[in-house]
């Protein structure tokens, strides 16, 4: 590969939890769950929604005609679960099988629940299997209750507003496409690589001449790469001063090198992106890409860039809305002047 990278500023992270979020702890199941799914006659309704300290969006649910519940948009889990907490508090049952279930840091047997009845908006699922997960300090002060994932969203569309604070769910021909004219319209697909599908969306991150395939996670706060897809560049370097500091420590705990990079220009599914911001990382407990064996990166909401956005899960596509004419001119200026001061 290259030297295809060009960095405009390293910085070393001080602990991994500092900028690693809920997306890449959540599960990834070998199995699916079957369940019935009821839908309404009406072909769409909006739901308001909320957004976690650092902007994942969340709705309400709710569980057996519960009160309403804190539930996160999470593409990137395979899975709908729920927090310890809430499967206490609701007093569900626990099924007798237990589901071993994959995640960016942890994998490991995780206890399952079959629930009469899981709802948002209008939508119902009845007979649902969903995984029960240990507790997190983060969760637990966000006021999260549980995690949505791909299981529920098959043949829906998610229109999320800014302006009104609120998602559109629609069926698969609830929509209008006019609306989407000048939106950048992002075609998503299966896992491109030999291993478990696990039901999870991707597009591709162009890095100079090289396209990386990339799962779409809202439930990320920020973009990563793995250190396989910075191999023979500038950066890999860097991994082995990383190791080098970390024997001189004394090699205390496993060597899991973080590094923070900005990439001068980046391309992520025809999205344009100028000083994004990555987080290097192992992947080596992921199954998407053989356990760190492929290259990958994870796009997180900030690719967004707070733009409304629309997820067509029936039909596999991403529309994100144009940049607001302010910030465009914004941007023109600050470049301009980056340019005078040179």
């Amino acid at each position: 590969m290259t030297d295809f990278l060009r960095i405009r500023s390293f910085g070393k992270l001080p602990s991994l939890f500092t900028r690693l979020f809920f997306g890449f702890l959540v599960c990834f199941s070998i199995a699916f769950s079957s369940s019935v799914f009821a839908n309404t006659t009406s072909p769409s309704h909006t739901v308001p929604f909320e957004q976690l300290e650092r902007g994942q969006y969340t709705i309400e649910v709710s569980i057996n005609d519960s009160e309403p519940l804190k539930f996160m948009i999470d593409t990137a889990a395979s899975r709908t679960s729920i927090f310890n907490k809430t499967y206490s508090r609701l007093g569900l049952d626990t099924d007798s099988a237990q589901k071993f279930i994959n995640g960016m840091t942890k994998s490991g047997y995780r206890p399952t629940s079959t629930v009469d009845k899981l709802s948002f908006g209008r939508h119902v699922f009845t007979e649902h299997n969903i995984i029960i997960l240990k507790d997190w300090d983060k969760a637990i002060y966000e006021g999260l209750d549980g995690i949505l994932g791909m299981d529920v969203f098959d043949n829906l569309v998610f229109a999320f507003s800014h302006k009104t604070k609120t998602l559109k769910i629609s069926t698969g021909a609830g929509y209008s496409k006019s609306r989407y004219r000048r939106w950048k319209k992002i075609r998503l697909e299966d896992n491109p690589y030999p291993v478990e599908k696990f039901g999870l969306l991707f597009t591709y991150t162009q890095l100079g001449d090289v396209h990386i395939p990339t799962l779409l996670d809202t439930g990320a706060n920020f973009s990563a790469i793995n250190w396989m897809s910075v191999k023979g560049t500038t950066i890999a370097k860097e991994r082995r001063r990383l190791r080098e500091e970390w024997i001189i420590q004394g090699s205390i705990g496993a060597f899991k090198p973080l590094l923070r990079v900005r990439f001068e220009q980046t391309n992520i599914g025809g999205i344009k992106l100028k000083q994004h911001e990555f987080l290097v990382m192992n992947f080596d407990g992921f199954p998407v890409n053989n356990y760190g064996a492929y290259p990958l990166v994870i796009a997180g909401i900030d690719i967004f860039e707070g733009r409304d956005f629309t997820l067509d899960f029936a039909e596999n596509h991403l529309y994100i809305a144009p940049r607001p004419r302010k910030l465009r001119i914004n941007t023109r200026s600050s470049r301009i002047k980056r340019q005078g001061d040179e």
